[in-house]
Formats: structure tokens, C-alpha cells, sequence
């Protein structure tokens, strides 16, 4: 498994300070002295070609993994329902199916199905865009959706490399890339889903607020108002932003250096434009359908989701285990639902602040819309692996060769094991 993550070799702190302090950071917890931690500011920070090409090692073997797996349980596995493998046609469109159909739907007929509103419109908007020029068909679609999910992807591993190489170090970089490409339900970063676009946008919101400079953080709202535009998660976003807003120009300690009032308010506008991106749906459906929240009122009619204290879900899953016609999906959606929390709970004071609220929020958001019926955390765990702190988290942990085998021998079997499911018209997540 290590073979596969030989890249280039990480770059070498540039004095002994910052060696210790790239040490201490990979093996343990204990705070780093003043005077250490300011030679990990000067950590090297991943040049835009490294980061590119270290991402190209885990985007193309999961790539490769994942359509090799594909062909394998078209040709030898039967759709759910049927006893006889695939044909040749039905195994190009083995992806075509759940969400992935919605969106397809969306992005050729628009919201002219009421119950469609829940699919937020940034995602179907670029499908649309990308395929009509090939035919507008459903099909063309479809290809131009799997498409810019496998763009958005090596986006994905791109920006997280970036991040994490600056923020901890290359090779830890270069593992958590791995864990989230290999993650069980990471195949939801190849199908035509929302997930890769999403999790690109919050990872460029980060990146570009590590830069201070004014036209970064307006660009760092406007990626948190298209987020939003993309899922209803994507509201979250607004906290982190605020915080760093704040930390930058409401708690700096030189007096001297305070800015005026007026620049602290105009600060928290890049965190105001999250929730535009809402707004104009918003006002889109209240335009066109007359109801401006039909989204929500679509969640609870349609898709049986409404809001609850976020452990309500988790009790209910654990009673459905034995009550349920479906019990093995409510064991699966409690593991890796209490999984990556638990990560979270374990490891949080590893990751930087504006890591730990983004997580929480999203955490809390999602476990607070659990579904009525037989399966109450229904797509949690897709939901959830958007929270790129837990693999960071993972990732700090693997510097352990016992933690990293394990990772990297049972996450990509059970990814095996999903793909097979999914392109077989099982439901995953």
C-alpha cells in the first residue's frame, strides 16, 4: 500500500526549529512554545505545480479502482431485482440512477417537478451547461455530470494538499489525500453527485482565507455563497468566515493596529454573502412556484426529513437495527456516522480552530434533519464525509504504520464493496 503514495519527497523544513516543530506536529498533541511555532509559519507551503502533481497519484488510482470495479460487477453482477449480469448498454449507464437521476432531470427540464426544489440549483445549472452543447439529452448529461464530478474531485485533492502541506506537512498531506480519494463512500466523488463540487468549495473558502488580503476574503465569501448554492449545508460556512473576520480585525491586540469601526463591519461581509447564496433560491421559488420555501417543504412531504435535537436520528437508528426489513443499512449508516464523530471528538484539539467549527456545524446540521421511516440516517455518511477535519485527523494518526496499514487495507475493500452495491442499483447512501 506505501508503494502507491511514493510521490516526490517532502520538502525539508528550513532550519532545525522548524524540523522540531514539523515533529512535534506529526507525532503529538503538546502545544508548541512561542518560539517555536513561528518557524511553522515558515513551513514551506505546496507550490501550485507540487500540489497538482501530488494530487494526479491518488485522483488517478482511485479513478482507476473505481471504473475497474465497475466493470467487473456490471459483467458478473445482476441488478437488484434481476438474476442475469448486464448487458453491454445498461453497464456505460451504471451510474445513472438515485440522485444522480434527479440532478439529470433538473438539468434538462428545470424545476418543473415541484418535488425536485430539494435539489439545490448550482449543480443541475452546470450539468445543464456542460451538456447541452452534446445533444441535450439525458445521456449527455449524464457524461457531462460524471465529468465535472471527476473534475471537481482532483480539485478536491488539489486544494486539500495545498492546505494541509502548509498548515501540518507534505506527508501528511499526501496521506490524508489517500484516505478521502479510498474512503468507502468516496464513490460519491465519482458518481454525478454534489459532493465533490461542494466539498471544493468549502476547501477553496479556507484557502483563500489564509490570505490576508482583501480582494481573498471577498472570494472566499463569494465560494461559501455558491456552496450554498449548492447544498443547504453549505449555510454553515458563514460561522468560520465570521470567526476569522473577527480574530483578524475585532481581537488583534495591537491597539495601534485595530482598524477603525467601520472597516470591522465591512470585514464580516465576505461571511454576509453565504447566505445570498440560499437567498436567491429563495427568491427564485418564491418567483416561480409561489412558495420561497418549497425546498423545506419538499424535505418533509417528499424525502420525510424534519428537524430534530441531532442525536434524535442516532437513537432511532440504533431501535430501527432490530425493528427494521432493513437492518444492515442502519448498522452501516451508525457506523459511519458515530465514526467520523467520534474521530472528531477524539482528535479535535489536533486541528486548527476555524477546522474544528466547520466541522461541528456541518456535524450538527446534518444529524439534525434525520428521515421518518425505516432507515432514520439515510445518506449521513455521504453527507458527513464532506468533513475534511476528520481525515485530517486520520491522517495525523497514520504517521502510526499500524493506524495507516489499517486505513489503507480496510477503507478501499469497503469502497469495493459500495461500488459494487451502487452500480448494481442497491441503495448505498
Amino acid at each position: 500500500m506505501a508503494a502507491w503514495r511514493r510521490g516526490r519527497p517532502a520538502l525539508a523544513p528550513a532550519d532545525p526549529g522548524a524540523a522540531l516543530a514539523t515533529d512535534i506536529r506529526e507525532a503529538g498533541s503538546t502545544p508548541l512554545p512561542a518560539a517555536t511555532t513561528s518557524h511553522c509559519v515558515a513551513l514551506p507551503t505546496a507550490s501550485g505545480k507540487r500540489a497538482w502533481r501530488e494530487a494526479a497519484y491518488p485522483f488517478l488510482f482511485s479513478r482507476g479502482l473505481i471504473v475497474v470495479l465497475t466493470y467487473m460487477a456490471t459483467a458478473y453482477l445482476p441488478l437488484s431485482g434481476q438474476t442475469t449480469p448486464q448487458d453491454t448498454g445498461s453497464r456505460l449507464l451504471a451510474w445513472y440512477h438515485w440522485d444522480a437521476a434527479a440532478y439529470i432531470r433538473v438539468a434538462q427540464q428545470g424545476y418543473s417537478a415541484s418535488a425536485d426544489a430539494a435539489f439545490f440549483p448550482l449543480w443541475p445549472a452546470l450539468v445543464h451547461v456542460l451538456g447541452t452543447p452534446f445533444g441535450a439529452t439525458p445521456t449527455a448529461y449524464y457524461w457531462a455530470a460524471l465529468l465535472l464530478a471527476n473534475a471537481c474531485c482532483y480539485g478536491v485533492l488539489v486544494l486539500l494538499y495545498h492546505l494541509l502541506s502548509g498548515d501540518f506537512t507534505p506527508t501528511m498531506a499526501r496521506r490524508a489525500m489517500y484516505y478521502l480519494a479510498l474512503y468507502p463512500y468516496a464513490l460519491f466523488f465519482f458518481a454525478g453527485y454534489t459532493e465533490s463540487l461542494f466539498l471544493l468549495l468549502c476547501l477553496a473558502v479556507f484557502a483563500l482565507m489564509r490570505r490576508e488580503e482583501r480582494r481573498s476574503c471577498w472570494l472566499a465569501g463569494g465560494a461559501g455563497c455558491l456552496a450554498a448554492l449548492t447544498r443547504p449545508t453549505g449555510i454553515v460556512l458563514v460561522i468560520p468566515l465570521a470567526v476569522i473576520a473577527v480574530q483578524r480585525f475585532w481581537l488583534n491586540g495591537d491597539q495601534r493596529a485595530r482598524p477603525p469601526w467601520w472597516r470591522k463591519l465591512v470585514a464580516l461581509g465576505p461571511a454576509a454573502l453565504v447566505p445570498v447564496g440560499v437567498g436567491m433560491y429563495i427568491v427564485y421559488l418564491g418567483v416561480t412556484k409561489g412558495n420561497p420555501l418549497l425546498f423545506s417543504a419538499v424535505e418533509l412531504a417528499d424525502w420525510h426529513r424534519y428537524s430534530a435535537p441531532p442525536w434524535t436520528g442516532i437513537i432511532l437508528a440504533v431501535q430501527a437495527v432490530g425493528a427494521s426489513a432493513v437492518p444492515i443499512l442502519n448498522v452501516l449508516d451508525l457506523i459511519f456516522t458515530l465514526l467520523p464523530l467520534g474521530v472528531l471528538a477524539a482528535g479535535w484539539k489536533r486541528l486548527p480552530p476555524r477546522y474544528s467549527i466547520f466541522a461541528v456545524c456541518v456535524a450538527l446540521l446534518t444529524l439534525s434533519l434525520p428521515v421518518a421511516g425505516p432507515e432514520p440516517l439515510a445518506s449521513a455518511p455521504r453527507y458527513l464525509m464532506v468533513i475534511f477535519p476528520v481525515f485530517v485527523i486520520a491522517a495525523l494518526w497514520g504517521a502510526h504504520p499500524r493506524v495507516d496499514r489499517l486505513v489503507m487495507a480496510v477503507s478501499p475493500a469497503l469502497l469495493a464493496v459500495n461500488v459494487a452495491l451502487f452500480v448494481s442499483h442497491y441503495w448505498v447512501a
